[in-house]
């Protein structure tokens, strides 16, 4: 019986991909009035570099901000460093928004089952809890929230992060669902955890590359896992 289901953040309950960038343009403007680089170079390099580190799990701010300083040509200065990620996470913030389809589901799962986040670290100490307080989800719904990378050593897609998640509220993994968007990151670690998994597809990275990458389930859209967990042993596994 399914006690439990911890999601996923970016991609899957909050759309962030028009606020990164909305964030990434706000940088961009930044390095163009103060080092006179074209706006969309600049734009166009911090995304690539975004992505070069997401898929690496180098979530550190400054590893960001230094490559994109020595591609650019410059010396990398710490404070600007600093005064970037700023830039960079108050633009994140006023823009990211909840799914609707996340609302929806959220709805429905109150009551029924424990929620959980388990989230990767953005890099700063304290700044994606901060997010998530201002992310617009219902927080009073969640049991538990996990920020791989500080409440455990390792980020996904390890194991750590959702054994963790399931020994604070109690749980065997055959009790729990995890639901994602990232195959990549989110299907082989919840999986060696020995969780269902479930894929929500939100674009590219929702395709599983390779066997471990592979979800249990993948779902169109959030609303429709509710109809999953009213019948799992048809669904899942």
């Amino acid at each position: 019986m399914i006690k439990a289901v911890f999601f996923d953040l970016d991609g899957t309950l909050i759309d962030d991909v028009e606020a990164r960038k909305r964030a990434q343009f706000a940088v961009a403007k930044f390095m163009t009035e103060r080092y006179g680089v074209r706006l969309h170079k600049a734009a166009e390099l911090i995304a690539k570099i975004e992505e070069e580190m997401d898929m690496a799990r180098r979530y550190r701010r400054e590893d960001r901000w230094r490559a994109l300083f020595e591609r650019l040509g410059f010396i990398y200065d710490g404070e600007i460093g600093g005064l970037l990620t700023k830039i960079y996470f108050a633009e994140l913030m006023e823009a990211m928004r909840p799914f609707k389809d996340a609302r929806v589901l959220l709805s429905y799962l109150r009551g029924r089952v424990r929620l959980g986040i388990i989230t990767d670290t953005d890099g700063e100490p304290g700044l994606k809890r901060e997010r998530i307080k201002r992310s617009g989800l219902p927080l009073d719904l969640f049991d538990i929230v996990v920020v791989a990378g500080e409440d455990t050593a390792d980020t996904k897609p390890s194991a750590s992060p959702f054994s963790f998640a399931m020994a604070k509220l109690g749980l065997g993994p055959w009790q729990a669902v995890y639901v994602g968007d990232k195959a990549y990151a989110d299907v082989p670690g919840a999986r060696e955890a020995g969780m269902y998994t479930v894929i929500v597809h939100r674009g590219a990275h929702s395709e599983p590359k390779s066997p471990e990458q592979r979800p249990d389930l993948m779902l169109g859209s959030l609303a429709q896992l509710q109809f999953v967990l009213r019948w799992p042993e048809r669904a899942l596994r």
